[in-house]
């Protein structure tokens, strides 16, 4: 398995006769489309990223700025994509293991896909790596280097589908679940249909869904201010047999509070259909340490009684574990005595990577400041249970009864509701009533299934395709 680096030549080299002006430059939700690209590209974990320019060259180069690409003009692209695969492999540097090609025109590309993609490659050493919706394939592909001589060897407008061709039986797919994904920009009505507004995207698959993980904060209410049309989003979920959990990663309340509150709001939920990342935290401690176990938390008391219920210790001396979360009431003493555990050997749990978390009136420091402290302190990152990563998807799943496809996630922030939802295989749904906007959406380069203002149009909307 290799792990040297894997780069990434992004080939924006045509001349774009069709659209009367260099494709690059069109905007791309308030940017140049070769930079949204880039963007995206600079968000995964690939290394170097080398982009192949031809015509319209240093208006594009001006578009990039200072974004940290190689930029190689191909002064041969009037010969077609070979030309500019030949001068990008040229740039590469000896210890690269493979390549990714991606089409400068690709605007719906993620951080995520790229990743999976060189992911594979790693586990299986393949020498061609392919994208695939359903059984149609599509770009980016990733080529090792064992591809490189053949690829030079292609002439003409061409690029590696003959190599993917020939080596049928050698390529390794990554399946993707939305074809646009793969889709590039060829004409203008391409580029007005992929502009189209996420909201606006066909909301009939929405009829599918069996079962909802659902974020509160900034969903569900802001601080103790209800969304419009709370009770009915639960009406409508009950009365369609459409199970829930609602998950959180606020580890300052217990599954009981949680229930009393949405009580308050009209909204009768059981505990059993609450999980907020106390109980995920807890629950995972039972699976790599004994009961009796002391445990030190930088937090607030549903952390602690969470814990305690399972069995651990919470110590205010020596610990085994360090679990760090929201506390409101953190003293610098608190900090300094977790940062010395963590330095002795403690292991490092943190509940959730917000930074941040709204109140009614404002956005206020969240848990991912205290581990922020915590890591810069130590040196050491701590392992996190709650979204976007994994472990609380994988409670969440077991408590529905569910599998991924049919099940989908809501939440308010992209960089862990909806970036966690489709690590773990789920449909997601962006709603704007909490901390990430429309325009995060491109700059974080994480593009939900679909977007809506809040939970009452999310309602309307879903009502309407299942009549």
């Amino acid at each position: 398995m290799s792990e040297l680096p894997v780069a990434v030549i992004i080939l924006a080299a045509g001349a774009s006769e069709r659209f009367g002006q260099p494709k690059m430059l069109l905007d791309w939700r308030g940017k140049p489309l070769i930079a949204h690209v880039a963007d995206v590209v600079l968000a995964s974990p690939a290394r170097p990223v080398v982009i192949v320019l031809g015509a319209h060259a240093e208006e594009i180069r001006r578009a990039l700025g200072e974004r940290s690409v190689q930029i190689v003009v191909n002064p041969n692209w009037r010969e077609g994509m070979s030309a500019s695969v030949r001068a990008g492999l040229a740039a590469l540097p000896s210890d690269v293991a493979a390549t990714l090609f991606v089409l400068g025109d690709q605007p719906n590309i993620t951080p995520e896909l790229l990743a999976r993609l060189i992911a594979r490659f790693r586990e299986t050493n393949a020498p061609i790596v392919e994208p695939r919706f359903r059984d149609r394939p599509g770009s980016p592909a990733l080529f090792s280097r064992e591809m490189f001589a053949e690829l030079t060897q292609i002439m003409g407008d061409k690029g590696g589908r003959s190599l993917i061709k020939k080596y049928a039986e050698r390529v390794a797919v990554v399946q993707v679940n939305d074809l646009t994904a793969l889709e590039d920009i060829d004409t203008l009505e391409d580029y007005k249909h992929q502009m189209s507004d996420l909201k606006y995207q066909d909301t009939r698959a929405l009829a599918k869904i069996r079962a909802v993980v659902s974020d509160m904060d900034g969903v569900l209410w802001r601080g103790n201010k209800p969304m419009p049309g709370l009770p009915d989003f639960f009406a409508f979920l009950r009365e369609h047999n459409i199970r829930f959990i609602l998950a959180t990663n606020n580890a300052t309340r217990t599954a009981a509070q949680y229930a009393a509150k949405l009580a308050e709001f009209g909204a009768q939920v059981s505990e059993a259909e609450i999980l907020p990342s106390c109980d995920v935290v807890s629950d995972y401690l039972t699976t790599i340490a004994p009961p009796g176990t002391r445990v030190f938390v930088v937090g607030e008391a549903a952390l602690a009684q969470s814990l305690q219920a399972r069995g651990f210790v919470v110590s205010e001396g020596e610990a085994e574990i360090v679990v760090a979360g929201l506390d409101r009431q953190a003293t610098y003493a608190k900090l300094a005595h977790a940062t010395r555990l963590i330095r002795k050997g403690a292991r490092f749990i943190g509940t959730n990577p917000d930074k941040t978390w709204p109140s009614e009136t404002e956005i206020t420091p969240g848990a991912g400041a205290i581990l922020a402290f915590l890591e810069a302190s130590t040196d050491v990152k701590p392992f996190i249970v709650a979204k976007p990563e994994p472990v609380m998807f994988q409670q969440a799943l077991a408590r529905l009864g569910s599998r991924p496809k049919g099940t989908v996630m809501i939440g308010d922030r992209l960089e862990t509701d909806i970036l966690g939802g489709q690590r773990a295989a789920l449909k997601t749904i962006f709603v704007l009533s909490g901390i990430s906007t429309e325009a995060d959406i491109e700059r974080h380069g994480i593009h939900p299934d679909w977007m809506f203002r809040d939970i009452s149009e999310l309602t309307q909307v879903w009502q309407s395709v299942i009549e």
